[in-house]
Order: C-alpha cells, then structure tokens, then sequence
C-alpha cells in the first residue's frame, strides 16, 4: 500500500512494471438490520481520468461485523476476505468526472449483514483488487474520485470540495425475502429528495397510480421505529420529527415492500 489518503483511487493493474492496484473503501453508519434481504447493490464513482484500455478487477468484501478504519496496521489486503467475490471486467472508456457504477455485489453485502455480529449502523469495507493481466503497456486500471485528498493540504479533497463525487455505496434491501412481484416494484419505487433537506419527501412507485395508499415506517439506525403511518403515491410525506441522521424507510402495499436508507439533514 502506498498511502492512506490520496487524490484519487487506482484498481486494476500496471503492465508494465508488474504492479497490482488496490483501494479500500469503508462506508459507516450503514443502515441496514442484520439478516436484511439484500435485493442489489453496487458502488458508484466518479471518473478521475479518461481510460480507455480494459482493466479487471476483483471485488470483495471484509470479512468482519465492524470494519475499522484503514491504517498502518490494518491493511487492506491483509484483512480477512468474504467468501463472496465479484469480477468487475472493464472495457467501456471512462470519461473524467462521468459517473460510473460497479458490477452488482449484492453477494458480498448479504454475506456481511449476514454475519451474527453485523447490527445496523456499523461499517463496512468493500475491496477493488487489480488482476495480474500481464506484461503489456497498457493502463489496465480506472483512476476514481476519492473522500480526502492528501496531495494537496491546501485542498480538501473532493470529500469537501465536490461531495458528490465520492465513492457511493447503494444498497436496496429488504427485511424479508421478496417475492419475483415484490422486486419488480422495489425497482420503480423512487423516494426523494434524499438526502432530505426541508424535512419532507416525496414518496413515488410507477407500478402504482397516483394516490394509491403506501404504508410507511421508518426505522432508527439501532432498529427503533420512529414514524408509522400512510401516504399517498407521489405524494409528500412531512419528517417534521426525525432529528438529523441516517434511517431506513420501509414502505409497503399488499403486493409489495421496500427498504431503503434516507439521510435527513
């Protein structure tokens, strides 16, 4: 590893001097209970250069309840691996400062928050490790934005200066095993904005017509329900009681449910 903190993030594999490219990402206060049916997930991140050549990349998870932050002496490859792994194979060309999202890792998410010590809240580390591709002298790797920036003291990094450009974990989930319906309308429920800024949001699902009657609970990040009520679809729901901080959403019919994580500001 060659530092902790820098201006950007490389996975993937330099051919020409035989060099393995690995980050470490670690998300906190992940809002998701223990046991939760994970229904996808994937990493978004932000282009730091324009790439062309392919690159693949293995991406795996730490086997842990907590993960702790990235330091001297825990090092990324030295911590214990998921058995679920997921082959990231690049041949699109990145564009700086374009959005881009992982292969799906829902198999390492649900492995973790499967674990009996996982509770909601803890963190979690996601691994992007470079494969040996061979000589060549080619760039075998994706250069992505990253949280701090190091280079520069003078700089805050895109974590201050453009906080959308940070690697994001998405996670959409459920607290129970979904049905093949069930998902189908997990993938058009919408709720925003988010994060929440005015203490309301709208809560809108396509497969729905409009006013149909959502049942809505919210939950803590220690699993306490803080809101149980009703709304409309594609209306707005007012969060004039919750306090600053990060929950989860659980919205229901008869015919579906979905959960997923708001951060209300």
């Amino acid at each position: 590893m060659d530092k902790l903190f820098d201006d950007d993030l490389d996975a993937g594999w330099e051919g020409d001097d035989f060099n393995v490219l690995t980050t470490g990402l670690r998300f906190t206060e992940v809002a998701i209970p223990n046991g939760a049916y994970i229904d996808s997930a994937w990493i978004e991140v932000y282009a730091h250069e324009d790439e062309a050549d392919p690159a693949e990349i293995t991406i795996w998870g730490e086997a842990t309840d907590d993960a702790v932050t990235f330091d001297t002496n825990n090092l990324i490859t030295d911590r214990p691996s998921t058995s679920a792994t997921v082959a990231w194979n690049l041949t699109e060309q990145w564009t700086m400062w374009e959005q881009y999202r992982t292969a799906d890792i829902t198999t390492i998410i649900q492995e973790i928050v499967n674990r009996s010590g996982w509770q909601s809240g803890n963190a979690l580390a996601i691994v992007l490790q470079g494969q040996d591709m061979g000589a060549s002298a080619l760039d075998n790797a994706r250069d992505m934005e990253s949280f701090e920036n190091e280079e520069d003291p003078n700089d805050g990094g895109d974590g201050l200066n453009h906080p959308e450009r940070a690697p994001k974990l998405v996670v959409h989930f459920s607290p129970w095993p979904q049905s093949v319906n069930e998902v189908a309308h997990e993938n058009t429920l919408r709720i925003y904005p988010n994060p929440v800024n005015n203490k309301e949001v709208t809560i809108s699902n396509a497969n729905l017509p409009a006013g149909a009657v959502l049942n809505v609970a919210i939950y803590d990040l220690s699993g306490r329900q803080v809101l149980n009520t009703v709304a409309s679809n594609q209306s707005q729901l007012k969060l004039n009681g919750l306090s600053t901080g990060v929950y989860a959403i659980s919205v229901s019919t008869d015919a579906f449910v979905s959960t997923q994580q708001i951060v209300v500001k």
